[in-house]
């Protein structure tokens, strides 16, 4: 029954992870696919650079929901499977991002969806409130206020998630089931530093697009 739920989850968040939120604002409101556009990414960031900067909060946040939702659900079903269920939401729904099955398997960084992963993976046990991925925000509002580089402000801001929970979890981080949970932290921002590797060296050449120049990613 257990490798049943499990299962059954990370297919239903795939499948939700799937969905190109960035991509179908593109076809809805410009009749354009961002994906031949701008740094050809369908993330919330080219879509504002394709469609307009207001719609990047509802991109962001549909994206974001697409990780938090399945993990939500997790949560709440993780006390029926006697799995963590919540780990497994968020390994399909950023495979999902990752590798969409809505379009031939390709995908984003996994920024935003990864943040809604690790809003709900990093919760306090006794509070519910992320306090790791709360600071990571900060992290990002901070470095993106210096640099005005969105991809710069992403990988400082992923870097720095497993480092806060540690800081906020202790020690216990390192034992079951919570070891699991911070290794899956650590792969997941490693893989989303390797998603941004153009980006990183645009940045080294000077080239990357920043808040409010107007310019292309290559």
């Amino acid at each position: 029954m257990t490798w049943t739920w499990i299962i059954g989850t990370l297919i239903a968040a795939y499948l939700v992870g799937s969905i190109p939120f960035g991509l179908i604002f593109g076809y809805l409101v410009k009749g354009v696919d961002i994906r031949q556009h701008g740094s050809r990414n369908i993330g919330a960031t080219n879509a504002a650079r394709v469609i307009g900067f207001k719609w990047f909060p509802l991109v962001l946040l549909l994206d974001a929901l697409k990780g938090a939702g399945p993990c939500l659900a997790g949560h709440f079903l993780a006390a029926h499977a006697g799995a963590d269920l919540v780990l497994f939401a968020g390994i399909g729904a950023l495979l999902g991002h990752f590798y969409s099955c809505y379009i031939g398997f390709k995908g984003g960084k996994g920024v935003a969806t990864g943040l809604g992963v690790v809003m709900v993976l990093t919760m306090m046990p006794d509070t519910y409130i992320p306090l790791a991925a709360l600071c990571a925000l900060g992290v990002f509002a901070l470095v993106l206020a210096v640099t005005r580089i969105v991809s710069a402000a992403s990988i400082v801001a992923a870097v720095s998630i497993p480092a806060f929970y540690f800081i906020w979890m202790g020690p216990v981080v390192l034992s079951e089931p919570l070891m699991w949970r911070f290794l899956f932290l650590i792969f997941v921002c490693l893989f989303v530093v390797v998603k941004h590797r153009a980006n990183m060296r645009r940045m080294m050449k000077g080239e990357e697009p920043r808040i409010g120049r107007k310019q292309e990613a290559a």
